[in-house]
């Protein structure tokens, strides 16, 4: 595997910090049931981003790896649809989770092209 630990993946370090900070913002959000759901789905959204990079790397195969990369990825799309959702009906400022969440973007996005090009370069058996 190209790295020692998930822990030390910056992806992962980041994912799980805007999940923590997204958890957060329910003391903030209105208290309803349209609220209710659309915290429900992103806080769905946002850990499972962390948690594919995760299941990814435990696999401990590179084309599994990178197939979970993708996964989370979308998760990371979806999140941000969602955090939209959140600053257009609310008063909750999110462009600083927008923008955790774009950097999260694209981190997996060169962990799976770094994982896609060594992919192509090995042997194929």
């Amino acid at each position: 595997m190209i790295y020692n630990d998930y822990h030390n993946l910056s992806a992962y370090q980041k994912a799980r910090d805007l999940t923590k900070q997204i958890i957060a913002l329910s003391d903030k959000l209105p208290k309803n049931r349209a609220f209710d759901a659309i915290y429900v789905q992103i806080v769905r959204s946002v850990s499972s981003i962390g948690a594919n990079i995760v299941e990814g790397y435990g696999r401990n195969n590179p084309r599994e790896y990178r197939q979970f990369l993708g996964i989370a990825r979308g998760s990371c799309f979806e999140t941000e649809y969602w955090l939209e959702v959140l600053q257009d009906s609310t008063n909750i400022p999110a462009v600083n989770l927008v923008e955790l969440n774009k950097e999260i973007v694209r981190l997996l996005t060169v962990m799976i092209k770094n994982l896609g090009n060594s992919l192509r370069a090995a042997p194929v058996r």
